[in-house]
């Protein structure tokens, strides 16, 4: 969980000697770093999220002060302090107003303080909740790796989770270069500001882990609602709106587990789920609605799968390359539609006696009756082996 703006003001406020003079509903957003500001031109270089000081030096040019924090918003920066009392006197009510209307926080503090100690203070708080998240999510990798330690556990997670409460698993893959690296961190720091600490906003408002693994995220969440989780994927997606864009998003949901022991449960389930959105191309999978894709996508060893597709469908498909036919395309057919020779003919374009005709021939070459779903089951595994593999190498 990244530093909150109202946490850094909650305490540092008497020592700063801080006033809100507007946009206190928008201070429950993730600050990344503090930057000094006189010249609105370096805004354009900021990478999101980051709170401004400034003394106001150019506020002499009319509407300067407006357009600064007018230019910070479009840029998602978190908020602005002022340091009032020589250049600027007081703050515009039409800054004021406007920041008040967009819920951008707006801070003063006297002309007297030193900006350098609290530029210091912040950043140095930013540093130490990095390396507190750095200690949290290496018990969490733990725990979801299945290496039950009742150190990490009771004295590092214990504190901030209710570890006998319910968890749930979303593991998020994005494909980057490394020139989106940048455009990455920014979206991470979306997701983060889905979450609020604030009672009564509009944030989902739960305990939540966020894990950087070698090639994947991992979002957890400690007593969410249900209403929160039909809403969450959709919100993830925004949060990685460019990548999706791209078709460079993935996610997969895992279950709702009860006891923090039991998460590498969900956590496993979560990385099956992701495995079949990086395999079919769609964004988001819930392990709940995979049905018979639950056992694919679960087995780690994908060439026992190809093997087992090849062995069920070798003679088919050598028979289609002697002869020049698409037998395969017709048993495909005829397992989608129930071994209707109607609905095949209608799905194939194909006259219905022709069809008959092709299915006999299938029947001899395979040595199969095709009669019931028992003889067609492991023709339709094979075919659910073969759209996973070849979606997986398209993706």
């Amino acid at each position: 969980m990244a530093v909150r703006f109202w946490e850094l003001y909650e305490e540092t406020k008497d020592q700063f000697r801080l006033k809100i003079s507007a946009g206190k509903a928008g201070m429950d957003t993730v600050v990344s770093w503090v930057h000094m500001l006189e010249d609105e031109t370096i805004v354009s270089r900021f990478h999101g999220e980051e709170l401004a000081i400034t003394t106001g030096m150019k506020a002499v040019q009319p509407g300067w002060l407006l357009k600064l924090v007018q230019e910070m918003y479009q840029d998602d920066c978190a908020g602005i302090i002022i340091n009032t009392g020589m250049y600027l006197k007081s703050i515009p009510e039409e800054v004021v107003d406007w920041c008040d209307t967009h819920n951008f926080p707006l801070l003063e503090m006297p002309w007297e303080i030193s900006i350098t100690e609290l530029i210091q203070a912040y950043c140095m708080r930013i540093i130490d909740q990095k390396q507190f998240e750095k200690k949290i999510g290496n018990a969490f990798r733990e725990v979801i790796q299945g290496r039950i330690s009742e150190e990490n556990i009771n004295q590092v997670l214990g504190e901030r989770y209710d570890i006998e409460g319910a968890f749930q698993v979303f593991c998020i893959c994005v494909k980057k270069t490394m020139e989106d690296e940048l455009q990455y961190n920014q979206s991470i720091i979306k997701l983060e500001n889905l979450f609020g600490l604030w009672k009564g906003n509009d944030k989902i408002n739960v305990s939540y882990g966020l894990i950087r693994m070698e090639d994947f995220l991992v979002l957890i969440l400690n007593n969410s609602k249900d209403k929160q989780n039909m809403e969450l994927p959709k919100l993830i997606l925004q949060s990685f709106s460019y990548f999706s864009s791209e078709k460079h998003f993935h996610l997969g949901i895992g279950p709702s587990i009860k006891h923090i022991e039991n998460l590498s449960y969900s956590f496993k389930r979560a990385r099956t789920a992701m495995k079949m959105s990086m395999g079919t191309g769609k964004e988001i999978i819930n392990f709940e609605e995979m049905g018979f894709y639950k056992i694919l996508f679960s087995i780690e060893d994908t060439d026992v799968l190809t093997s087992y597709a090849n062995e069920i469908l070798g003679t088919l498909e050598a028979y289609d390359k002697a002869h020049g036919s698409s037998y395969i395309d017709t048993l495909r057919s005829y397992i989608k539609n129930d071994r209707s020779l109607i609905r095949v003919a209608e799905d194939t374009f194909t006259h219905r006696n022709t069809v008959n005709y092709r299915i006999q021939n299938i029947k001899k070459i395979l040595g199969c009756e095709l009669n019931d779903m028992d003889d067609l089951f492991p023709y339709q595994v094979a075919f659910y082996i073969r759209d996973m593999t070849k979606k997986s190498k398209k993706s």
